[in-house]
């Protein structure tokens, strides 16, 4: 198997995947070969291309929300199905090639969204310092690491601890998070779209368009998921793209397709929604299961469905 991870090695993105790895069996990890990108969406495009098996990416934060890029990279394809996930505690370091005062620092690097977890820490210290975007954060701790002396004269980066140590740079200030605890949550996606089987703690992962400039529509969207029992654990608008005011909805729903109200909210969405992408149904990393009222169970969809059989067969049938 090969997998693919927005690289360079170190990234959160690469120790989610080893996590996943460490849980899968042994005939997935055996021989596994793991290849760095510098994006999503070029891992996402070897991956539909077939140069890879799958990729782990970043798809959300709780401190900032969903992953745009990568949320939007995966409502691109009609290929590629979300098959398990990771959480990853987040905790940040600003490392610089020598040791040094931070009223020396000129210049911090780091990926936008680490950034945005540590700008009031920035802030408060570094008050002086640019702020430069890198593709990753051990992308930025490579780069320091890579440089010249001179060249490396009063930059930084914010990465991971283990970024740091891998690339043997200096810590400058440790657990610079502006909130402990952070966590980030990544997916793992396959080219194949085979679902996993339920677990009775599962996810499902779609994105909705709604009808154009219709009123009450993103209403009946959500009625879908309330009449039949589907508790929304995340609901992101995204822009299309075409026209400005047109926003798809990017969803994660608690529960699996082989659960009959998850099934039934999909058949609405889909009867009443212009595009609905199935991105899939995995176990949450979790481990909670959702509870579930007796009146949209299994059982009560399957006495529902024999109810109505019954009634069918005594329709008199047309000569």
């Amino acid at each position: 198997m090969r997998y693919g991870f927005l690289g360079p090695e170190t990234t959160f993105t690469h120790q989610a995947l080893l996590q996943a790895l460490a849980e899968a069996p042994e005939d997935l990890r055996a021989g596994a070969e793991l290849i760095p990108f510098t994006s999503v969406a070029t891992a996402t495009a070897a991956l539909v291309g077939g140069d890879i098996d799958a990729i782990t990416a970043p798809i959300e934060n709780s401190v900032e929300g969903g992953v745009s890029g990568t949320l939007d990279v995966l409502a691109s394809h009609d290929r590629i199905t979300i098959v398990a996930e990771q959480i990853v505690p987040i905790t940040f370091v600003l490392a610089a090639k020598r040791q040094m005062d931070l009223s020396e620092v000129r210049a911090v690097a780091s990926h936008t969204h680490a950034q945005a977890q540590v700008q009031g820490w920035i802030r408060e210290n570094l008050p002086g310092a640019a702020i430069e975007p890198a593709s990753s954060t051990a992308a930025a701790a490579r780069a320091i690491a890579e440089s010249s002396e001179e060249e490396a004269e009063g930059l930084a980066a914010i990465c991971s601890p283990l970024a740091a140590e891998h690339f043997g740079l200096q810590v400058l200030a440790r657990g610079i998070e502006d909130t402990k605890g952070a966590q980030t949550r990544f997916v793992i996606v396959t080219r194949n779209s085979r679902i996993p089987a339920r677990t009775g703690a599962d996810k499902t992962t779609l994105v909705v368009h709604l009808p154009h400039n219709r009123s009450g529509a993103l209403l009946e969207m959500l009625e879908q998921f309330s009449a039949n029992g589907v508790n929304l654990s995340r609901i992101e608008s995204r822009p299309i793209g075409d026209a400005l005011g047109r926003y798809s909805f990017s969803i994660d729903a608690e529960g699996h397709l082989e659960d009959r109200r998850v099934a039934s909210a999909l058949r609405g969405l889909h009867r009443m929604c212009p595009q609905v992408i199935y991105l899939g149904s995995y176990p949450r990393a979790d481990r909670q299961r959702s509870t579930v009222d007796v009146a949209t169970a299994d059982d009560s969809y399957d006495d529902a469905s024999r109810w109505v059989g019954e009634l069918s067969r005594m329709i008199t049938p047309v000569p």
